[in-house]
């Protein structure tokens, strides 16, 4: 997804549709693929526009969320889940002594919402 849907007040965002990514396993494989100049650039790009973006969905129904809405919502997600590496100032979006991904157990959406 390079163009990505979204609600039209976050049109700028629309470039960033291959963070647009649906499931917990999904972000994090596509975090620690990234490399952390990439990570970065999509964080410096997103996170500025965090407050608005929780603003917009606090206003839209989990249950009634349309396409748009629910992309906006797996962006700030993925947001998220770069954030550590970013923050924290990492060399790299994964770190060498960390639990390998292969042994995490990743949970489906309908297990817990």
């Amino acid at each position: 997804m390079s163009d990505a849907r979204l609600p039209e007040a976050f049109a700028d965002l629309r470039h960033l549709g291959e963070w647009i990514v649906p499931t917990e396993e999904g972000r994090h494989r596509r975090k620690i693929a990234a490399d952390i100049e990439t990570a970065r650039s999509f964080y410096r790009t997103v996170f500025p526009r965090m407050e608005a973006i929780i603003q917009h969905l606090n206003g839209v129904a989990w249950e009634s969320m349309g396409p748009a809405d629910r992309n906006l919502f797996l962006l700030a997600s993925m947001c998220m889940e770069v954030s550590h590496p970013v923050e924290l100032g990492w060399q790299t979006t994964d770190i060498a002594d960390a639990f390998p991904t292969s042994r995490v157990q990743f949970l489906s959406e309908s297990a817990g919402y």
